[in-house]
């Protein structure tokens, strides 16, 4: 990748909006823009001042009577700027063709098309961010909760990168002792084994509880996965559509109706939670597409976070449901007791002994197709207690993806093994602690390998 030429992009989603905005970095960025923009305070773009936003004419190139739009424009001068280079963000009207024009006309000035992520890339070769931030940038504008969208602000602005560097002096002052008394013995005193120790364990438990957090930083990046499974006609899409408070699935008393997975989703204590409402689970069916769908159901189950299973209390156990209580089992779920406004032939108790799962887990539920639903809130309340929603610290900072739990891993068990080896020479443990120090570099970005980068900016969207 040439990291020393000028990019553009289109840094707005397409379609009709108030604003579109044309963004440009590099050297080139001021002197291409004086060649469409026309500032109406009479400055040439060479003399704006930086980081201040100018109404201005955007012409074609050099000819200012063939006008594209009235735009505000605003340049921000190297190295104040989001890249670290000199930025130009052009802020015309929404909509396809303004925009695009604008760019082809910067394109056609020697400016190169921008890659997905390639000016936070730029900000990350440039110092400006750490990998951390940078990955959290693309985790803001996916946030799809409260929760997930304040956990990566945090690490955006450096939070966990603080909890990383933190370990990392740890064991930055284990090594650089080390090295210091072996260069020079009779000038710096080696730390104690008990010194040597403590800091190790000190880092150990700030790693520790990094990589504890993960689940939660996964379930506030992503959601919670939950999976409304039970047989035909129990209430399931009428479970879903109270849970939405909206109409998302149909609902009638022909069993089956449900053929395929329908998703949506819903906001539970800060955190979101996507619904997937599956197919009636029942041993036979001649129905190829709805034995697709059972097969289908049964395949959410595995890979969900959270199974709800959905009982009729107007019914006993029917082998469906004990086919169901199987699928289940070892993973993490709930019952929703459905159809309680109805005389009750199977109670929670006898759920709990079938199902093994807490009294706790077992919620009473009503969704009538005329009526207010009843459970709902409870319901809700108790998934949230599964997770611990509501003992989320929003003070606190979570990992939330694969690539940093894996080089914290790799971090703690070289300083393990260190820990380990605390009793013999200190300069036996330097090959650990500098593998230690390696994989925390891995999660700031101060020693990952390139392919790594790559992997990490595909994700990017074009114009950011």
């Amino acid at each position: 990748m040439k990291m020393f030429d000028t990019i553009a992009a289109i840094a707005t989603p397409v379609g009709s909006g108030g604003v579109a905005i044309v963004r440009m970095s590099g050297d080139m960025a001021e002197s291409a823009a004086a060649r469409i923009v026309a500032p109406k305070c009479g400055k040439p773009v060479a003399e704006l001042e930086s980081h201040r936003l100018y109404l201005s004419d955007i012409h074609r190139i050099n000819d200012k009577d063939a006008a594209l739009d009235e735009a505000l424009v605003s340049v921000m001068r190297a190295p104040r700027s989001y890249t670290g280079e000199t930025v130009v963000e052009i802020n015309c009207h929404g909509g396809y063709f303004a925009a695009d024009m604008i760019l082809k006309e910067l394109l056609s000035l020697g400016v190169r098309l921008a890659d997905p992520g390639e000016f936070t890339r730029r900000a990350f070769v440039n110092g400006k961010t750490d990998m951390i931030g940078a990955e959290a940038v693309m985790d803001i504008i996916d946030s799809s909760s409260e929760l997930g969208l304040s956990n990566a602000a945090k690490s955006r602005l450096g939070a966990l990168s603080a909890k990383i560097n933190a370990a990392r002096e740890l064991i930055l002052e284990i090594t650089a002792n080390i090295s210091a008394a072996a260069d020079y013995p009779d000038e710096v005193e080696p730390l104690s084994a008990d010194d040597v120790e403590a800091r190790i364990k000190g880092a150990l438990d700030e790693i520790n509880r990094l990589i504890d957090g993960f689940e939660t930083g996964k379930i506030l990046r992503d959601g919670i996965a939950a999976a409304i499974v039970g047989k035909p006609n129990v209430g399931k899409s009428s479970l879903m559509n109270a849970l939405s408070r909206s109409e998302r699935a149909i609902v009638t008393d022909i069993p089956g109706t449900t053929r395929d997975t329908v998703e949506d989703m819903i906001h539970i204590k800060g955190a979101s939670m996507r619904l997937l409402d599956t197919a009636g689970i029942r041993s036979e069916t001649d129905d190829k597409i709805e034995q697709i769908g059972i097969s289908r159901a049964l395949k959410c189950i595995e890979q969900a976070d959270l199974c709800i299973f959905v009982a009729d209390s107007s019914e006993a156990l029917t082998e469906e449901d004990l086919r169901i209580i199987e699928a289940i089992k070892g993973r993490t779920a709930i019952c929703a007791l459905n159809k309680t406004d109805r005389a009750a032939k199977l109670t929670a108790v006898e759920i709990s002994e079938k199902t093994g799962l807490d009294p706790l887990d077992i919620i009473e539920t009503a969704t009538p197709a005329n009526g207010e639903a009843a459970g709902i809130e409870a319901l809700e309340d108790r998934i949230a207690e599964k997770f611990a929603l509501g003992k989320i610290n929003g003070g606190d900072v979570y990992i939330s993806n694969i690539r940093q739990r894996d080089s914290l891993i790799k971090a703690r068990d070289a300083l393990e093994l260190a820990l380990e080896g605390t009793d013999m020479p200190f300069d036996l443990l330097y090959i650990d602690l500098t593998d230690a120090l390696s994989a925390l570099g891995e999660v700031t970005g101060q020693t990952v390998q390139e392919e790594i980068v790559d992997r990490v900016f595909s994700r990017f969207c074009v114009g950011k």
